[in-house]
């Protein structure tokens, strides 16, 4: 009677172990699971509609400059005997931003840290190497200087968004695979305003950062 009273009381704590054991599984399981859509909803409205005076900064027209030749810069001599600000225009007051600051205090409101520290920073403050056919390669100049208070844009800016920004259907969003509790996938009807009717649903990759709060960590444009 005593064995199988031990034997019991043996049983009974593997079963007890095994239980605890399991927990910080279940717990890691169920902190995985990706947020329900009207969890993020509101939040994915909000950093999509920020993203785009963002973008356009990013990748777009850029900010307004006094031009080099116009009639202010000559009268105001802006460029004259300029040095280090060769190849760039200096960003008018009325510019929605006016400095390096400002441009990383709204955008990292909106995109991850990562993603701007990988992806964005890089071409906008540093510059980078484009790679030649022949394995030469060129280095492309920082889209915006930053000279003591003043702030410069390159003259050899791209616009790549000339054919406007894309336009995204809320309603139609959903969350897909692969999602989880720290990075998120949603997918939604889109189209460029130009091709209305050329219907895509690439997905927008989100990530939690440690504030709580959710950042964009793809490219919305």
């Amino acid at each position: 009677m005593l064995m199988k009273k031990t034997i019991k009381q043996a049983v009974s704590y593997l079963l007890a172990l095994c239980l605890l054991l399991a927990l910080p599984a279940c717990f890691t399981g169920c902190a995985s699971r990706p947020p329900k859509i009207g969890q993020i909803y509101d939040r994915v409205v909000e950093l999509v509609e920020s993203s785009y005076s963002l973008n356009t900064v990013f990748y777009g027209a850029g900010l307004p400059v006094y031009e080099k030749g116009s009639t202010y810069a000559e009268l105001a001599h802006l460029y004259f005997g300029a040095t280090t600000t060769s190849g760039y225009e200096l960003i008018t007051p009325y510019a929605l931003y006016r400095s390096e600051d400002d441009i990383k205090a709204a955008a990292e409101q909106v995109y991850s840290r990562a993603y701007l520290d990988e992806v964005i920073y890089p071409a906008l403050f540093e510059g980078y190497a484009i790679e030649g056919i022949n394995g030469s390669a060129t280095h492309a100049l920082a889209r915006y200087l930053q000279e003591q208070e003043w702030l410069y844009q390159a003259e050899s800016a791209t616009n790549y968004l000339t054919h406007g920004m894309r336009i995204y259907d809320y309603s139609t969003m959903k969350i897909v695979r692969p999602s989880n509790g720290e990075a998120c996938y949603v997918s939604m009807n889109s189209w460029m305003p130009d091709s209305p009717d050329v219907i895509s649903t690439n997905p927008i990759r989100l990530v939690l950062q440690d504030d709580g709060q959710w950042y964009l960590d793809s490219f919305t444009g």
